[in-house]
């Protein structure tokens, strides 16, 4: 029998975007984090171009708790002499591009892998390159390590989610009175999206499936140190 544990990290900043369907003028972002963002986290941490291989991370199952769902809004751009695809002349192009502000997200990274678990644990206290959450403007508010250490040996990542603190941004803000929602990846979940990523460099990514679970409260409650 081979014995599960969690990596927890926090994902928190005043911007992030989560995109996972549209690649041209128009940006979306998903309400939660992606795996192809998180993967793509790690591999800034461990210093791993976008040529290289990802099937290293292919044992970690995913889940993401919404600690805060923020609010979606949208950027609007505008990018003048762009080399237009048929290579016929430069045209102004417009886009959209749309992401979270004040959302906050705790997610796990369940592996039998412990000493892989330990490299990113490791990696995430000293990164190679900068983290960012879904794009390069927008940094963490915090480290995404939990003090005191991320990995919850023999627990499971559905366990460690219902576990981790919720962390407080304001000091008058209050904890949650409902349950609180969770994403986890399930073979057999019903709600799909094409974010496992194959390989950044040639942007080939496959089907992941989910479920929703609700997380009763009360949940721990831990103040940011940025906390006012």
């Amino acid at each position: 029998m081979n014995t599960q544990h969690t990596l927890l990290l926090r994902l928190i900043g005043p911007m992030q975007s989560w995109g996972h369907r549209s690649r041209f003028d128009d940006r979306d972002t998903a309400l939660e984090p992606t795996r192809s963002g998180v993967i793509g986290l790690l591999c800034a941490a461990m210093g791993i171009p976008r040529e290289q291989d990802l099937s290293r991370f292919d044992s970690l199952r995913m889940g993401v708790r919404v600690d805060a769902p923020g609010r979606v809004m949208t950027d609007y751009h505008t990018a003048l002499d762009v080399i237009k695809a048929d290579g016929s002349g430069r045209d102004t192009v417009q886009s959209r591009r749309h992401f979270l502000t004040d959302a906050r997200f705790t997610a796990g990274l369940e592996s039998n892998d412990l000493e892989l678990l330990r490299e990113i644990e490791a990696k995430l206290g000293d990164p190679v390159w900068p983290l960012y959450l879904g794009r390069k403007s927008f940094p963490l508010t915090e480290p995404p390590l939990l003090p005191g250490g991320s990995i919850l040996d023999n627990k499971t990542l559905e366990d460690a989610l219902r576990e981790a603190p919720w962390w407080r941004m304001w000091r008058y803000e209050r904890e949650p009175q409902e349950p609180v929602r969770a994403l986890l990846e399930d073979s057999e979940g019903k709600i799909a999206q094409t974010d496992w990523p194959l390989h950044f460099g040639e942007r080939r990514f496959s089907l992941r499936r989910m479920t929703t679970v609700w997380i009763s409260t009360p949940i721990p409650v831990e103040d940011l140190p940025c906390c006012i």
